[in-house]
């Protein structure tokens, strides 16, 4: 069997899979360790990095912290510990507001006639001859999902799985398809794609039937402050920009910003910038702004004072790629000449300069991506692509193998959107015994997403926000602001 033919089979059935009841303390023995607790895992034959993040649930990350010599590999034999008091079982987190009380019993009484279900309506377009690439991309999210059901398949706990094509279907179309279709109208957790129009009827069908709707396609929605029942994945750019700010302080304390401002390029990011002066304003600190022509020149950077030690963090008014290479090669060149100790200094840097920047910017390859590795440049994006980490090749490997093809390379990749979300709202449902719980206890790490929601108007929104850094070597790193 082919597998677009394979594809399609699934598409149109429900699948089950088991999914373990989950306990928030880790399932391993515990001991003591210079008058401290830990939990710990004696590594067994064969096993991988990969292999035990998965059997016990928490991040390669999570195990590197905690265990930094398994970054050079594991071995049988070898004891990963996790300290008890902090992977302990908590206790459940306070009860929420009252005006989402009406909400957790609707859905609790709800979720007693029906197996917790995810329904995914998205447009996968198959019956169309020739895909367009909103086809592609949804059946990418579709088959990055399945995977991450497989990786959870051998759990306790049924959990439903819906797929539905609505390739053509209008708004009112999608309305009807969820009122009359049993297994999509019953489910706890609804996935629609980014139409704004469908998002709307969608969400409203939802509410009427007590399911959460998880909004990870369409960005710049705010339905979540009217609705009680659907939850924003994508950081709202009101909290992004305050999010960003935040981490461009923790991570250059003391340097003082200056804009780069092209009097003729783009100034697709001036609202961002325009956030970002008042606050350091606010804060005693007034940014220093550079207008430039067509291209950045030497000679523009000149005002700057630079012999004492000063520090700076240049912040362009554009994220496009154009306009990244209008300015990016006499960056490099000016940090380049300051970052080079200097007799002159007693060995010290004569200025410091370092570069902050967008999201657009990850989606840079070549010499851009080469460039952003050069000027060691920090950037702030709701998804971090890392495909030189453990576990995104190995879910690149596994979809390789399941489907014959590579990931639709796409910012975010949505194969892996698929396989992070997957995970997510599976451990959740399996988490609250079927119910779905907006505010976890833990916020969620994947592969490419943070999900941390927090109340935001009647609904809630994802407050995970990364910082990733571009390292010399084509290094990357990241951490959640």
């Amino acid at each position: 069997m082919k597998t677009a033919t394979i594809i399609r089979a699934i598409a149109a059935a429900i699948i089950f899979f088991m999914a373990a009841a989950t306990a928030y303390s880790l399932d391993l023995p515990v001991k003591r360790v210079k008058g401290k607790q830990y939990y710990y895992h004696k590594v067994k034959k064969g096993e991988s990095l990969y292999g035990v993040s998965k059997n016990l649930e928490i991040s390669i990350d999570e195990i590197l912290r905690n265990n930094p010599s398994a970054a050079d590999g594991i071995k049988k034999g070898d004891l990963l510990i996790f300290p008890y008091e902090e992977y302990k079982e908590k206790e459940p987190i306070a009860d929420m507001a009252a005006d989402t009380v009406d909400v957790d019993t609707v859905v609790a009484e709800i979720i007693e006639e029906r197996i917790p279900s995810v329904a995914l309506l998205l447009p996968f377009g198959l019956k169309s001859e020739e895909p367009s690439k909103r086809n592609m991309l949804a059946l990418d999210f579709y088959r990055g999902f399945l995977i991450a059901a497989d990786s959870l398949a051998s759990r306790d706990g049924k959990v439903e799985i819906v797929a539905r094509d609505t390739e053509g279907l209008t708004a009112d179309g999608i309305a009807s398809l969820m009122s009359g279709d049993s297994a999509v109208a019953k489910a706890t957790v609804v996935l629609p794609y980014d139409d704004e129009a469908i998002l709307h009827k969608v969400a409203d069908v939802a509410a009427a039937n007590g399911s959460f709707v998880f909004n990870v396609f369409n960005i710049k929605d705010s339905l979540y402050r009217d609705n009680s029942f659907v939850l924003q994945a994508n950081v709202p750019q009101r909290q992004m920009y305050a999010k960003a700010v935040d981490g461009l302080e923790a991570s250059f304390p003391d340097f003082r910003p200056v804009i780069l401002r092209s009097s003729k390029g783009a100034k697709d990011k001036e609202m961002f910038t325009s956030y970002l002066i008042e606050r350091y304003r606010a804060e005693g600190v007034e940014p220093i702004i550079i207008e430039y022509d067509a291209n950045l020149l030497t000679s523009d950077l000149e005002t700057l004072p630079v012999g004492a030690g000063e520090k700076y963090v240049m912040i362009p008014s554009s994220g496009t790629l154009a306009e990244f290479n209008r300015f990016a090669y006499v960056l490099c060149t000016f940090r380049d000449k300051l970052m080079m100790p200097s007799d002159d200094f007693d060995g010290e840097f004569a200025a410091q300069v370092e570069v902050f920047g967008y999201p657009d910017w990850t989606a840079f390859r070549g010499d851009a991506l080469e460039t952003l590795h050069r000027l060691e440049a920090t950037v702030y994006s709701r998804f971090f692509d890392d495909f030189n980490g453990f576990a995104a090749k190995n879910i690149s490997d596994d979809f390789k193998r399941w489907y014959g093809t590579d990931l639709i390379e796409s910012v975010p990749t949505y194969g892996l959107l698929g396989f992070d979300t997957a995970t997510y709202l599976i451990k959740n449902l399996r988490g609250g015994n079927g119910v779905f719980e907006p505010l976890a206890r833990h916020v969620f790490s994947g592969i490419q997403s943070t999900f941390d929601f927090r109340k935001d108007g009647e609904g809630y929104v994802n407050d995970g926000l990364y910082i990733i850094r571009y390292q010399s070597g084509g290094r990357q790193s990241a951490r959640v602001q």
